[in-house]
Formats: structure tokens, sequence, C-alpha cells
């Protein structure tokens, strides 16, 4: 045989060796589905729709999701901001924190450290934990509560809210004084 014909009966049948099955190994490795999340998102911007309009944006940089867990749960422990937009999507009311904790079985968030909520009417709440309950849609805690409403500003501990927090109660109120606008302008 001429030489050519060697070297291309050589590279052919290289190239048919790599055409056969890849080999593989699996390695079984036992993880704690309660430690290990099952899908990890970093720099997350996700909007939610509701009946084909627009409705909520939800923003964080690191979102765990632990859907593998016996309880289901997800975890935002570099703080979450979640807005509620109007039909020209404009924040009408927004909360933030530093991280979170949901519950997807009792569909139960646990909000902590540095709550900050801005409701319809542009109350200003702010606290260190507060735990929304989907279900009952009642927001709640147990946490020092800093409320900013109507020209005046109410401090206490224990506290009770529909989810817009514009009906609520609390449990010891340890302050309720006026707010002089004068001396603190806003914006500007």
């Amino acid at each position: 045989m001429p030489r050519p014909v060697l070297v291309l009966l050589a590279v052919l049948a290289v190239a048919l060796a790599g055409c056969k099955d890849p080999v593989t190994s699996v390695v079984s490795h036992a993880t704690d589905p309660e430690r290990v999340p099952t899908m990890t998102s970093h720099d997350v911007q996700t909007v939610i729709s509701d009946d084909g309009r627009t409705r909520y944006r939800i923003t964080t940089k690191s979102w765990l999701m632990f859907e593998q867990a016996r309880e289901p749960f997800w975890v935002f422990p570099d703080g979450v901001k979640a807005e509620e937009l109007d039909s020209a999507f404009k924040t009408v009311t927004s909360i933030e924190c530093d991280s979170a904790h949901y519950d997807e079985h009792k569909h139960l968030w646990d909000l902590n450290g540095h709550v900050h909520i801005t409701n319809t009417d542009g109350d200003v709440i702010m606290t260190d934990q507060l735990f929304w309950d989907q279900n009952e849609h009642l927001l709640y805690g147990e946490a020092f509560i800093h409320i900013e409403r109507q020209g005046r500003v109410i401090e206490g501990y224990g506290y009770k809210s529909n989810e817009r927090f514009t009906t609520y109660t609390l449990r010891d109120v340890e302050a309720i004084f006026p707010i002089d606008e004068s001396r603190f302008p806003r914006g500007g």
C-alpha cells in the first residue's frame, strides 16, 4: 500500500475510535438535602405576573433553593427586595431585609435584619424581624417595631397586621409622638 493510504487509514481508525460511547464513571456521594441546595442563583431580578399583568419584582444577590429537603425551603442569605408594581411599573409597596427564609409548604416568610417596608399609604415600617404568612394574609413579629404614619411615630414590641400594613395592632406600645415635618424635611 502506498504511504498516503496508510496514513489515511490510520486517521480513519483514530476517528472511528473517537466515535465510541464515552466511558463514564458515577461517583456516589451522599449529600444532606437539608444543607446542600438543589439550586443556587446569583444576582437575580425576576418579575411575577398575575392575570397577565406584571405585579411584583424581586431582586436578590443570592437565592438558595432546598427542594429535596424534608420540608422544602428557600434562603436569601444576602437579603431580598420585593416590590409591588402598578400598571405603569412604578413601585407601590416595597419591602427589604438583610436575609430571608421561605418555607414552601407553610407559605411562610421569615425576614430578618433591617426589615424596611414602605406601603401604599407612604407609611414607613422598620423592624428586625417580620413573619409573613401568605395563607393567612398576615404579617407579625415579636421584635421592636418603628412605624411612621400620618405625621406621627409609633414604637413598640409585638405586632400583627394585614399584608399591606394598613391595619395593625401593637402589643406593647412604647411611644407615640408627632413628627415635626418642618424639622426633618423629606426629599429635596
